[in-house]
């Protein structure tokens, strides 16, 4: 399973805005989840700050993604591996 940052389209009551996450993409290449609160940047070094950055401007020229197309319970919480 690989992943990728990209950014999903997320709606709540009549309001529609925009987060940059971690998604995830089962073995055929389909986005199957993805991280529940929206990506921020925290690195030990600033070449982990710059490549953060890179991978997040590289996600901004592919389609967003629709929140509503995951299904809730497959969102994927990185610290519930700890």
């Amino acid at each position: 399973m690989g992943w990728n940052h990209r950014v999903l389209e997320h709606k709540y009551e009549n309001n529609v805005y925009y987060k940059i996450h971690e998604v995830y993409y089962d073995k055929n290449g389909i986005p199957d989840g993805y991280t529940k609160d929206g990506t921020s940047i925290e690195s030990d070094s600033l070449e982990g700050i710059k490549w953060a950055l890179n991978k997040m401007q590289k996600c901004l020229s592919k389609p967003v993604l629709s929140a509503e197309n995951f299904p809730e319970e497959v969102s994927i919480n990185p610290d519930d591996n700890e």
